[in-house]
């Protein structure tokens, strides 16, 4: 599998599950069961915790907690690097330390910090744009999850695009999920029609266009259902806009997410800025139609799997989220392309795109 023994820097496992510490679960899983069926002489990389923090359910791939800080940015740029001496060190969520790890291989998703610095905050922005600019300038090697957010951190970052391997991702993982049950009584969907965002408040995924386009329906049959939390450590303060028939669910848990994407009548992401964009595959698995701006990685995503609008145009916006509403038959149509594009994307595959990045001729080498 790997000419060298890698470890995996295991910090996510401490952190709220979002987009990226999404990806890293599911490609140290889809690692996992690779490594139960690898040869004796097939290395698998070992993954390394902080002290606190419970290992993930593994079959096959070995784990161990490296003692240290209990902060986890601490432990990350400290304890992690020596524990990792020795061994060549693959970060899944774009952060790695930025000194003391002999090798690196690091997924850095996108190039936001660069491209919208005014959607994060201060440190936060700082941080990234610096860290991002030393490991281009290391040997590390370099990944990311889309043809889009290659272009975009080569440019960024004054590198080559083919500095950057890339590793696409799936969302096949929601369809594992038992759908909680109670979960549109809570929210008071049971016998409504819906529209379902996911997005956090980072000002890039456009709420204020998706609630202004929800007003010019005038839609008292529906409502539009809008998952998602925010830090403002990381994306500032932002302010939510709100309609009538406008249901803010939070932060939800899978089997609610499952739940809600199985009754929705579709998915609406009008985000402008996404290094892949997990939702709308994740949708499509479970059958949901998707709506989706065009814009970023979700064209290269959805493919002709989605009804792509203009980005920035909530009338565009409106337009569509009508039809899907209004027309059986369309989204019929839009669920069995979903389902087929969404199969065209697994974690396996993932996995094993990572594992070719880390191969001594492999791309993501430095140039």
């Amino acid at each position: 599998m790997l000419a060298s023994a890698w470890a995996i820097n295991g910090r996510f496992l401490s952190q709220r599950v979002t987009g990226v510490q999404r990806v890293a679960h599911e490609l140290v899983a889809a690692l996992d069961r690779r490594a139960a069926h690898r040869s004796a002489t097939d290395p698998s990389p070992v993954l390394l915790l902080p002290p606190t923090v419970t290992p993930p359910p593994l079959s096959a791939l070995p784990w161990r907690h490296v003692p240290g800080s209990a902060h986890a940015h601490v432990w990350e740029q400290w304890a992690l690097p020596r524990a990792a001496r020795g061994l060549r060190l693959i970060n899944l969520c774009g952060a790695a330390p930025a000194f003391g790890a002999p090798a690196q291989a690091c997924l850095l998703h996108d190039a936001a910090v660069f491209d919208h610095p005014e959607a994060y905050g201060a440190t936060f922005g700082r941080w990234y744009r610096w860290l991002f600019r030393h490991l281009a300038r290391s040997d590390a090697r370099l990944m990311t999850v889309s043809g889009f957010s290659r272009e975009r951190l080569a440019a960024a970052l004054g590198v080559r695009p083919e500095r950057f391997a890339v590793v696409p991702l799936a969302g096949e993982h929601i369809r594992r999920v038992a759908p909680d049950t109670q979960a549109l009584s809570r929210l008071g969907l049971v016998g409504r029609s819906f529209l379902l965002a996911v997005g956090s408040a980072n000002p890039t995924k456009r709420q204020a266009d998706l609630v202004l386009a929800w007003r010019a329906l005038e839609r008292r049959d529906a409502r539009l259902v809008i998952v998602g939390g925010g830090d403002a450590r990381v994306f500032g303060a932002t302010a939510l806009a709100e309609a009538p028939g406008v249901v803010r669910a939070g932060a939800v848990d899978d089997p609610t997410l499952r739940a809600l994407y199985d009754a929705a009548v579709g998915l609406v992401f009008p985000s402008v800025y996404e290094g892949f964009g997990l939702p709308p595959l994740e949708a499509m698995a479970c059958g949901c139609p998707v709506v989706a701006a065009r814009a970023a990685s979700l064209p290269e995503v959805c493919g002709d799997a989605a009804m792509l609008v203009p980005p920035r145009d909530p009338a565009a916006l409106a337009d569509a989220m009508r039809r899907l509403l209004d027309d059986a038959a369309l989204r019929a149509a839009m669920r069995e392309r979903g389902l087929a594009r969404a199969a065209d994307f697994s974690w396996d595959a993932s996995a094993q795109a990572l594992l070719a990045a880390l191969r001594p001729d492999g791309p993501g080498l430095a140039q």
